[in-house]
C-alpha cells in the first residue's frame, strides 16, 4: 500500500512540473496579450476526449472548440498550444497558472463564474433526448412513462433526468422503468442502437452531432413542428480564464462575437454538430 502511494506521489510531482514548463502563465501578476505574443503561444488545456468539441484524431487535438482556437490564435499572431489532461483537477490548474485557458467544453454554472471568467458561450447545452428513429411510441418528451433511459453518470445531464422522472411523477404519471447510468456516453447509444435501452438524455449539441452522424439509427424528441424539446434550465457551454486575466477574457470574447457577426461561429457548428445554434449575445451567467 505504501507502495502505491508513493507512486502516485511521484506520478503527481512529476505531472506538476511538467504542467507548470508546459504553461506560459509565468507572470506573478495578470497575463497580458503582449506577454502571449511574446511567449509566442496561447497554451490551452482540455481533456480531449469528447467528441465533436475536442478529440483525439492519431496525436492530434481535432474538433469544433480546436477549430475555433486555431482561428483565435492566428488572429492574435501566436502557435496554439494545446494540452490534452484528465478533466477532474483541470480548472485548479487554471488557478495554479498552469496554462492560460481552460478550453473544455464547461457548462456555465453560477459556481464557475463565481471562480472564473467564462467566455461568451459557444453551443447549447441543455439536456435533450434521443430515440431510436422512427420509434413512434415517444413522440413527445411526455411520453416517457415506462421507457428505459441511458445517460452518463456524474454529469449535468443525470440531474436534469432525474429531475424530470419527478416531474413526471408528480403529474400522476408512472415516470421512467429503469434510469441506467454508464460511463460514457458512446456506450448509452450503444445501447439504445441495440435496443436495451429507449431514450438516451445528453447534451443537445453533442446529440446533434450524434444524429448527424448516425441519420438512420437516432433521432432527437421533438415537438410537432421539429424543434428539440429540451428539459432542465437552459444550459450554455463555454471556456474559462482566470479573473484577473481580463485582456485575454476580452480578446477571446470580441473574437466570438466577431466570428458570429462574420458568419464563422454558424460554419463550424453545421460542419460539426449539423446545423447553428442561436448563442447569446453577451456572457452568460444562470442564477444560484
Amino acid at each position: 500500500m505504501l507502495r502505491k502511494v508513493c507512486a502516485v506521489a511521484v506520478a503527481s510531482v512529476l505531472a506538476a512540473g511538467c504542467l507548470t514548463a508546459c504553461g506560459s502563465s509565468k507572470n506573478t501578476g495578470p497575463l497580458t496579450l503582449d506577454q502571449i505574443k511574446e511567449n509566442g503561444k496561447l497554451t490551452v488545456a482540455t481533456e480531449a476526449a469528447y467528441e465533436p468539441f475536442e478529440y483525439m484524431d492519431g496525436d492530434k487535438i481535432i474538433g469544433y472548440n480546436a477549430d475555433l482556437f486555431a482561428k483565435i490564435c492566428d488572429d492574435l499572431g501566436v502557435e496554439l498550444d494545446y494540452i490534452d489532461l484528465p478533466f477532474q483537477g483541470i480548472l485548479a490548474g487554471l488557478e495554479a497558472k498552469k496554462y492560460d485557458v481552460v478550453g473544455a467544453t464547461l457548462g456555465v454554472t453560477a459556481e464557475r463564474a463565481g471562480k472564473y471568467t467564462m467566455t461568451y458561450p459557444i453551443q447549447n447545452g441543455t439536456t435533450v433526448f434521443v430515440k431510436r428513429k422512427g420509434d413512434d411510441s415517444i413522440k413527445s418528451i411526455e411520453d416517457m412513462s415506462g421507457k428505459k433511459v441511458g445517460t452518463q453518470t456524474s454529469c449535468y445531464n443525470e440531474d436534469d433526468t432525474k429531475k424530470f422522472n419527478e416531474k413526471l411523477k408528480s403529474e400522476g404519471k408512472d415516470g421512467y422503468a429503469e434510469l441506467l447510468k454508464y460511463d460514457s456516453f458512446p456506450e448509452a447509444f450503444a445501447e439504445l442502437k441495440n435496443g436495451k435501452i429507449d431514450l438516451v438524455a445528453q447534451n443537445y449539441a453533442s446529440c446533434a452531432a450524434v444524429v448527424m452522424k448516425n441519420p438512420d439509427d437516432y433521432e432527437i424528441v421533438a415537438d410537432e413542428s421539429g424543434k428539440a424539446e429540451m428539459v432542465g434550465t437552459d444550459t450554455w457551454v463555454s471556456w474559462a480564464v482566470r479573473k484577473e486575466d481580463t485582456e485575454l477574457s476580452d480578446y477571446i470574447n470580441s473574437e466570438i462575437h466577431k466570428f458570429k457577426e462574420d458568419g464563422t461561429l454558424a460554419e463550424l457548428q453545421k460542419k460539426w454538430f449539423g446545423e447553428a445554434v442561436d448563442l447569446p449575445e453577451s456572457d452568460y451567467i444562470p442564477a444560484e
